[in-house]
């Protein structure tokens, strides 16, 4: 029976979702169950926002506990996820997926979703790497105009390439997924001009790129040693780094210091509204 996920489910759905690995938040996702004798056997969460590209979007997981599999549970599950979209207005539904549910693929194109883009992971567990003997610095404001141009001017044809909209990063979406941790940023100058930049996080690197004007010139390879050594300074000793598919050069650089793949995300989605239109 599918209902509405409520209080004295709470319990039972945290153990499910422990049991099973998934990334579901009840309190900040709705979430429907599908319940048989009281035990759950399968789960979808919804969670509708407007996106960067001013899209109304439902992103949603369904999952059914393997034994319950192929017997029109997730189905079910969908089409309820697919009526709470329409009914508020939702242009698209998007569905993020790990390859630890590659047996979700065929789900996915089945309930009328097409690839959008994809996003490896990487690990790195080996040794620190030789000085860098460049002055990166910690981002000033000073700086936020050439910051944004290399954001825009780096990622665009990637973006294009996975048609994430808008191409053109606007400041808002810079301050919001390249500035959300400044002090951690690290910019790379030659005098006054920005060439390179990366984040450092806690255990992970972000938001590596080079100025276009500079790229091929060794310089993507220095931040990402100055950023591994600072980690490793710290007594990290597995960092992770994510890449947009595509992109073959980043692709070609980790892999060349040595980080292995290890998970990859991959995103559907399915537009509804011109459908009802």
């Amino acid at each position: 029976m599918l209902c509405v996920l409520k209080k004295e489910d709470e319990q039972r759905l945290s153990t499910f979702l422990t049991e099973h690995k998934l990334a579901i938040d009840p309190y900040q996702e709705q979430c429907f169950l599908y319940k048989q004798n009281g035990e759950i056997r399968g789960v979808s969460s919804v969670r509708i926002f407007f996106n960067d590209a001013k899209e109304k979007e439902t992103q949603t997981q369904v999952y059914v506990a393997p034994n319950y599999r192929n017997v029109g549970i997730g189905k079910s599950l969908y089409d309820h996820v697919e009526k709470v979209s329409r009914n508020s207005g939702a242009d698209l539904i998007t569905i993020y997926m790990t390859t630890d549910f590659c047996h979700s693929y065929q789900f996915c194109e089945k309930m009328g979703f097409q690839k959008w883009w994809g996003s490896p992971e990487l690990l790195y567990e080996g040794e620190e790497f030789d000085a860098v003997a460049l002055p990166f610095i910690v981002y000033e404001d000073k700086y936020f105009d050439q910051y944004v141009k290399m954001v825009q001017d780096a990622f665009y044809e990637i973006q294009k390439f996975n048609d994430l909209k808008p191409y053109i990063a606007t400041e808002k979406i810079v301050n919001t997924y390249q500035l959300n941790n400044k002090e951690n940023v690290y910019l790379l100058l030659d005098g006054e001009e920005l060439l390179a930049s990366v984040t450092v996080g806690e255990e992970t690197l972000e938001n590596l790129m080079v100025s276009p004007r500079y790229q091929g010139k060794g310089l993507g390879r220095k931040a990402l040693q100055f950023g591994m050594n600072r980690l490793h300074k710290k007594g990290v000793r597995r960092v992770s780094i994510c890449y947009m598919e595509g992109n073959m050069a980043a692709e070609q650089l980790y892999e060349s210091v040595g980080f292995k793949l290890v998970k990859e995300t991959h995103v559907y989605r399915k537009y509804i509204r011109k459908e009802s239109s």
